[in-house]
């Protein structure tokens, strides 16, 4: 099999010097500064990213005898929707499943020639036109993908296939049905044999022959089958999980030689009333494995009589399964699990256990959208929004860091990160407890979370929540309850059960004013940066008798707009010299995209007295880029004696590449260098969020700098000596 990468490049250009500098409002320029000695490691994800990473999700997997794993997924950044695996190494991914109106989807097949893979077209919104190639406008096709087995990256073209514009493959597509734009139409389960794919889809088994791709509706069953699977002995199974009417659950098999679907054997499943499991396969031996993603065990059912199966013991895993997705076994007895535990994607657990239930190999890649901060009290101890991780600083890059806990605990089912996009974390010690902050991509909500204990460890349990407006969640319309009809509010958990109960809200008629910037300092105090109409300051009050964080949310202090900036869209205050740090831009120097800081930031000494302006610089940005071809300042965060400024891309002006890091003195702000990513991490993404950067100085004298990658699903980790 080839599995042949191929990645974007970016050239890499001479490093020109844009800098300027005011101190007391007096103008000098810079000289260029250096390339720092930085070493480059990253957390989160298995792999690095160059040539290869683990996908940020993965939604269905079929397991060939061998072990070869063949993933899918609607959506991976980097475009690892299918991504090929065997023995826990990555072999490459499929490609073509992402842009030019691709996506994957959410189930996949394969036999000794063909890879079948179920996926989306798109037009992008009209603007891809060839009936060849794209659905109408207005219109969207879901459907199979085949490719040749020697090369998953190749088309495998047959007569009516569609494809052959942008990046589309040509001949290879199946349209199995076409739907109105936002319509859910995957295909949610599929099999394959030498001689049929099939395909369920709905209440409607498709069998397709694998050579014409001639599709024939072959099996229609009401209650829709959640899943279908070949078995050892050729006959095709069809899963339906317990809790759904009349019949309950069981396992449907078919002949599939037959040119409709003719029923041979029923296997009803015990235990009546269970909530419906959605993952399902056949082993080798002729047993049924199910899983769900409420539940942490995979289950095995062995067949007895004639329609009757008994339970076996339970698959669990060395930690609790995290929402099972997709599962499977190889002709050695091996069992595989997918997990994509996570509230916002990026949660990626792929696990194959022996037949004894030992582990033999772990994937990961489990951060997207997503930011970490470190424990103040502890160096080694990570946060994001819903992971923890342990960090060994002396440990070679890549071999740095485990994976120990998910946060999120399904039983608070008004936790503020199941219901809202959520994105980054800081962690904070305040009074001695543990507390994570946790803010979103735009900086609209700051989350507040207590934990139970000294160690940080186990659920991060909700206890506040500011929002400058009332908020909508779609799929959960009552969410959260009780809160203000209209204006800006804040909720804190007094009862300590983490639910938004009524009397636990304060409340302004007013809605908040334009606003980028959150910060927690290092009191607990949070800190509110309007564009134009100042800043706030909401003084923590300490701990209830509860534990929980008080604030004067009604009682703000509040601070004018500073005359420098024409808006203010980033800050950071250090509580225990008085010094605050500000982002935002000018009337000259202004943010070339709509997302990032501004390239002007300022250091005020005695701010809450007289807001003494020390220095004001100006970074070095590409002026009139947009879009992805932004490249300027995000935001900032200041550690130490240092200044870390992440850039939003790449830029043939500045000679910056993606993952670009500039790095500045506190004192007088001057630059002292900058950092980009290593050969294997390669290309990273935009920045997505607005605090996509975290900066710590270690016990060492060296400074630990974290950044946003969601292009492959992790973290960038420098750490840098002065």
């Amino acid at each position: 099999m080839s599995f042949t990468a191929r990645h974007r490049s970016r050239p890499s250009f001479r490093k020109i010097n844009l800098w300027s500098v005011v101190a007391l409002a007096l103008c000098a320029p810079l000289q260029a500064a250096p390339r720092l000695d930085a070493e480059v490691s990253w957390v989160g994800n298995t792999l690095p990213g160059v040539p290869h990473w683990v996908p940020q999700d993965i939604a269905g997997m079929t397991v060939l005898p061998d072990g070869t794993i063949f993933t899918n997924v609607p959506w991976d950044e980097g475009g690892g929707n299918v991504t090929a695996v065997k023995e826990g190494k990555v072999l490459g991914n499929a490609g073509h499943t992402h842009g030019w109106g691709n996506q994957g989807g959410r189930a996949v097949a394969a036999n000794e020639k063909y890879l079948f893979i179920g996926c989306q077209m798109e037009n992008e919104g009209g603007g891809l036109k060839d009936p060849d190639s794209w659905p109408p406008k207005g219109q969207t096709w879901f459907g199979i993908s085949r490719r040749p087995r020697t090369d998953i990256r190749a088309a495998a073209p047959f007569p009516g296939g569609k494809g052959g514009k942008g990046d589309t493959l040509k001949q290879s597509f199946l349209v199995v049905q076409e739907v109105p734009e936002h319509t859910d139409g995957h295909i949610r389960s599929m099999a394959a044999n030498a001689h049929h794919v099939f395909a369920l889809d709905g209440k409607t088994v498709w069998r397709i022959d694998a050579e014409t791709m001639v599709k024939t509706a072959w099996l229609t069953f009401e209650p829709a089958f959640d899943a279908i699977a070949m078995a050892p002995d050729g006959q095709l199974c069809c899963f339906r999980g317990q809790s759904v009417a009349p019949d309950g659950g069981g396992v449907w098999c078919y002949d599939p030689a037959e040119d409709v679907g003719e029923l041979t054997k029923v296997w009803a499943l015990p235990r009546p009333g269970l909530p419906s499991d959605t993952a399902f396969v056949v082993d080798e031996a002729g047993n049924f494995l199910t899983a769900n993603s409420r539940e942490h065990v995979i289950r095995q059912w062995k067949r007895e009589g004639t329609n009757q199966l008994r339970e076996l013991v339970p698959i669990a895993g060395v930690k609790p399964f995290n929402q099972l997705s997709a599962i499977g076994t190889d002709a050695a007895g091996n069992i595989y699990a997918a997990q994509h535990g996570s509230t916002g994607g990026g949660s990626t657990v792929l696990e194959c256990y022996a037949p004894d239930q030992k582990l033999r190999w772990q994937l990961y890649g489990l951060t997207f959208v997503d930011m970490g901060d470190f424990d103040p009290a502890d160096e080694t101890r990570l946060f994001t929004k819903e992971e923890r991780f342990s960090i060994n600083h002396t440990k070679p890059p890549g071999q740095d860091w485990t994976y120990e806990d998910y946060t999120v605990d399904a039983k608070y089912d008004e936790d503020p990160r199941q219901h809202i996009w959520s994105a980054g974390a800081w962690a904070r010690r305040i009074a001695g407890r543990p507390f994570l902050f946790v803010n979103d991509m735009n900086a609209e909500r700051l989350q507040v979370y207590r934990f139970a204990n000294q160690e940080a460890s186990g659920s991060a349990i909700p206890c506040g929540l500011f929002s400058g407006k009332h908020l909508a969640d779609k799929k959960h319309p009552n969410w959260p309850p009780n809160q203000p009809a209209k204006g800006e509010w804040c909720w804190r958990d007094q009862n300590g059960d983490g639910k938004f109960t009524a009397n636990e809200y304060q409340q302004r008629a007013a809605g908040e004013p334009s606003a980028q910037g959150w910060w927690v300092d290092a009191k607990g105090d949070v800190w509110r940066a309007s564009e134009k109409a100042g800043i706030r300051c909401f003084p923590c009050a300490g701990l209830d008798g509860a534990g929980i964080l008080e604030w004067a949310w009604d009682k703000p202090q509040s601070f004018p707009h500073p005359a420098e900036f024409q808006t203010v869209k980033r800050l950071r205050y250090d509580p225990a010299s008085d010094v605050m740090y500000l982002g935002g831009t000018t009337k000259e120097h202004q943010n070339q995209h709509w997302k990032p800081m501004g390239p002007v930031i300022a250091r005020y000494d005695h701010w809450r007295k007289e807001r003494k302006l020390v220095w004001s610089i100006t970074l070095p940005y590409a002026k009139g880029s947009q879009g992805h071809e932004s490249c300027e300042p995000m935001g900032f965060d200041v550690a130490g004696d240092y200044l870390f400024v992440p850039y939003t891309g790449a830029s043939k002006a500045t000679g910056f590449k993606t993952g670009h890091v500039e790095v500045c003195k506190t004192s007088d702000g001057t630059a002292v260098g900058w950092m980009e990513p290593s050969a294997e991490i390669g290309e990273i993404g935009l920045q997505d969020i607005r605090e996509c950067l975290t900066a710590r100085k270690l016990a060492d004298g060296r400074y630990a700098i974290l950044l946003e990658d969601d292009f492959k699903s992790k973290l960038v980790l420098y750490r840098w000596r002065p």
